[in-house]
């Protein structure tokens, strides 16, 4: 009996509030079941979307058309429940926080897309009205997937929800998953609003090896053997001596990005890399130039023209068209960059706040799209860096008023010029004392902004069909301050190679260097550079093909094709539900020397030339930059395959490929093989078994070029409770080299005989990869991994970054990320690795040295810590 008095006596008092309209979530017909009229209720609606929620009820007061009576009559009708306005942004934000740290983990493959990427997904587009290009621009959705929707769109049919999108017709269900983030349908799930993004990041890092043992190679003295005068470890004598390069000098960055909806848009970023001078200590007219900035608008409705968009873009900007034959200008090199997955190229103008600073665009740029047609306009004039000729005081060489330019460069440390020229007279100095040189002085040296480089470039385009696009793209950079010389081959090892004792070292593969463009040579005479390219692309049921042809205007007729150093590549796509398959053909001359080309390839230019090989051997170490960040591909030619398969619900053929490849400066043949198998019984665990095989030069066995390579890996992923993660890989290498003569063990006194000696090198590595969640906003991440080389480069990919390892080591990283405020993101990471050199014998034609002759390894530490911190409103 009490229970129910109680139960009676709560009744009677919730039922008054039951009856109650709530202020802060009725409709207007439930406003209008108030003693109020229309104008009043449409009122109190517009009040609460425009000016403020309601607090309390005698905040209706402020409404002009509610007076003191209509209060009282409506004071115990209405009820204001509590209520928190949230920030449709930041629950956006929320919703999509994995996708964004996967876009920025791969921010160093991807150099400055993810701030495009993150924009797409804060402010997504309407599927109904995006473009061709707009779709396959979006990482892992394929141009069979963007077929699909057209088509659909096209046939009238209105894409309502991510449900509706899903029940596309010939969508893959890998399309959907990652497009579905990116887009919105009726309306925006975001209104048009202010944005600004903040970063501040912090990096103490090294060098890699490549560029540590450019700086530390030493100017010496021709008789420096024979002289008790000479120190050859005299820390002076080198770059990295004579600049302090052991201090720790940390990496500097400062971004800030502020836009309207996807209008209005404004960006600035300042990098200060390791070695380069700092912020503080720069002048204004020095922080301008080596500054990023942009400010555009956008337009996605044009009036008058249906779906039609409109972008100008003033600063910094991004081109990309075609496979980046003609055009993709940027300052890092990926190595087998399809297009598809995440190795995607954003077509067409966008903003550019990414690390790239040589081929960086700095100008106008207007480009004008419709889903039938496209047009395009840039014009930038920027300072580059440059290798230049000078001479024995350091001054740069001219002929008829004009610099003498050996080629562009993207420098390791861009070192102020006066600086440079201060160290190199101290090596000058050097070089010049004692027995000489062939070369007695440095003739090729870098310097900063040499050159002012006016660049103007179009891109015409129709789309006929859904799914087709024609395109023509040129551009053409004049150089009124300077010209561009490199000598043929016969004359070009004087230039880059020291001492005649070297000459010897400069073999086929130099035709690379030596095919470097020419504004100036012994036909034709020019103060430009032009490149001409046409693009293509088609989709033909689930099957989707596209290719690029380009050319370097040298000595023949812009209007006829074939006449001048050439490039070309082309490229099948066939997609099914649980296979994808990938086939690739490309060509580049040697001769097509394009340094805003980006295409596909297995290596870089000037791999295994002098520039990588011979350093030592070098006027001057630093030319060895031309290779170390060289973002054009090596001149190849080869075919390439790619698969995906999910043949059965336990196991998956991860991304496998085969590259069969010739090399067309010295004809070497080389196949790479890879190929991953996925067992999952449960969701929760995964186990992978890898298998990686190269053969360098595999026609010939005996050439000294050859070489075999294979690794294998195996790891097991188990995916825990609360999305933490666990893994643990073990790889093992083996490298087959070559018949050397000089290589016999024990080694012996006298001439060789015969060929002995190949060798077998072996290296395993073990690692173990982590992620924890405390919870929603703290995550720790790590990895701990021990190798041994015996001689074979390890690699390892971390969150942001690749890492080259040592021949023996052990390396941990830990990173925490944070979100310490409701828009403030913290990551801090701490990177500890310990590794040994190789342990070296000096000896000459198997002839042991006289003196200290062994070496021992040499144990490295190296503590690095990056701190980012980000503000996203």
């Amino acid at each position: 009996m009490k229970k129910f008095i109680v139960f009676f006596f709560v009744l009677l008092c919730v039922m008054p509030l039951v009856a109650k309209i709530d202020l802060n979530t009725a409709t207007f017909e439930e406003l209008m079941q108030l003693p109020i009229t229309e104008k009043q209720a449409r009122d109190i609606l517009e009040y609460r979307e425009y000016v403020s929620i309601f607090k309390d009820v005698y905040q209706l007061r402020d409404i002009p058309s509610i007076d003191q009576k209509t209060l009282l009559n409506l004071k115990d009708l209405v009820v204001v429940s509590i209520y928190q306005e949230e920030d449709e942004a930041l629950a956006r934000r929320q919703q999509i926080q994995d996708l964004l740290e996967r876009l920025d983990s791969n921010e160093g493959s991807s150099e400055g897309m993810s701030d495009v990427w993150q924009d797409y997904l804060m402010t997504p587009h309407n599927v109904n009205k995006m473009h061709f290009d707009d779709f396959i621009s979006l990482p892992n959705v394929s141009s069979v997937d963007a077929v699909s929707i057209l088509k659909r769109v096209a046939l009238g049919d209105t894409i309502a929800d991510m449900r509706d999108l899903r029940n596309t017709t010939g969508l893959s269900y890998y399309g959907y998953t990652n497009l579905r983030s990116y887009v919105y349908y009726k309306e925006p799930p975001v209104k048009n609003r202010f944005f600004w993004d903040a970063e501040l990041q912090y990096y103490t890092r090294y060098l890699e090896e490549g560029a540590s043992d450019m700086y530390h190679e030493p100017f010496l003295r021709n008789d420096y053997g024979n002289s008790s005068i000479v120190v050859p470890q005299h820390k002076n004598l080198s770059y990295w001596g004579y600049f302090n390069m052991d201090k720790i000098d940390p990496d500097v960055m400062v971004k800030l990005r502020a836009r309207y909806g996807n209008n209005y848009k404004i960006g600035w970023m300042h990098y200060k890399a390791k070695g380069e001078t700092s912020l503080s200590d720069k002048t204004t007219k020095e922080i301008l130039a080596d500054s990023k900035f942009y400010a555009g608008y956008e337009n996605n409705e044009l009036p008058l023209l249906d779906n039609t968009r409109l972008k100008i873009y003033l600063g910094n900007y991004r081109v990309t068209y075609g496979e980046g034959l003609v055009m993709e200008n940027t300052d890092f090199y990926s190595a087998r960059k399809t297009g598809y997955g995440f190795s995607k190229r954003i077509l067409g103008i966008t903003p550019d706040l990414s690390r790239t600073q040589e081929y960086a665009l700095r100008g106008a740029a207007f480009e004008l799209t419709h889903p039938y047609a496209g047009l395009s306009f840039w014009f930038s004039q920027d300072d580059k860096d440059a290798i230049v000729y000078v001479d024995e005081y350091g001054n740069t060489v001219k002929e008829e008023g004009k610099d003498k330019i050996f080629s562009y460069v993207v420098p390791t440390i861009r070192f102020d010029n006066d600086e440079l020229r201060e160290a190199e007279a101290m090596f000058n100095q050097e070089l010049q004392s004692g027995t000489p040189y062939a070369t007695n002085y440095i003739n090729l040296a870098y310097r900063k902004d040499a050159l002012k480089e006016k660049l103007w470039g179009t891109h015409l385009q129709v789309n006929p069909f859904i799914g087709t696009k024609i395109g023509f793209t040129t551009y053409t950079a004049l150089y009124d301050d300077a010209y561009f010389m490199v000598p043929d081959y016969n004359d070009l090892k004087t230039l880059l190679v020291r001492d005649s004792y070297y000459y010897p070292k400069f073999k086929m593969m130099d035709a690379e260097i030596a095919n470097l463009y020419s504004t100036r040579t012994d036909t034709y005479s020019r103060d430009y550079r032009r490149v001409i390219g046409f693009d293509g692309h088609t989709t033909l049921g689930n099957i989707s093909i596209e290719g690029e042809y380009a050319e370097l205007s040298v000595d023949g007729s812009d209007l006829k094709l074939g006449d001048d150093p050439k490039a070309y590549l082309i490229s099948a796509h066939t997609q099914f539900d649980n296979l994808y398959f990938i086939s690739l053909y490309r060509h580049y001359d040697v001769d097509f020397d394009n340094p805003y080309s980006n295409a596909y390839s297995e290596h870089q230019r000037f791999e295994d030339t002098i520039l990588e090989k011979n350093i030592y051997a070098l006027t001057n170490p630093t030319l060895s930059d031309l290779y170390l960040n060289c973002s054009q591909a090596q001149p190849e030619e080869g075919i390439y395959f790619e698969t995906r398969y999910k043949f059965d619900r336990f196991f998956t053929i991860n991304r496998s490929y085969l590259d069969i490849y010739e090399r067309l400066t010295d004809g070497r043949r080389s196949v790479r093989f890879q190929t991953e198998l996925e067992f999952r019984p449960i969701y929760a665990l995964g186990l992978r078994l890898r298998y990686k095989n190269q053969v360098n030069r595999y026609d010939d066995y005996a050439e000294r070029g050859v070489s075999k390579t294979d690794e294998y890996t195996v790891s097991v992923r188990t995916f825990l409770s609360n999305r933490d993660f666990l893994e643990f890989e073990y790889r093992y290498n083996t490298v087959w080299g070559p018949p050397y003569t000089s290589l016999t063990y024990p080694a012996e006194p006298g001439n060789n005989t015969m060929a002995a000696a190949q060798t077998l090198m072996v290296g395993d590595y073990i690692g173990v990869n982590y992620t924890h969640n405390f919870n929603t906003n703290l995550k720790l991440q790590g990895s701990f991994i021990y190798w041994f080389g015996h001689g074979i480069s390890h690699w390892d990919w971390e969150d942001m970054e690749i890492d080259f390892m040592g021949e023996k080591g052990a390396k941990f990283w830990v990173a925490l990320h944070s979100r310490i405020s409701q828009n403030m993101y913290l990551t801090l990471k701490y990177r500890n690795k310990t590794y040994q050199t190789q342990e070296l014998s000096i000896r000459q034609y198997n002839v042991p040295v006289q003196g200290e002759n062994l070496f021992q390894r040499v144990e490295h530490k190296e503590n690095t810590i990056r701190l980012s911190l980000e503000y996203r409103y």
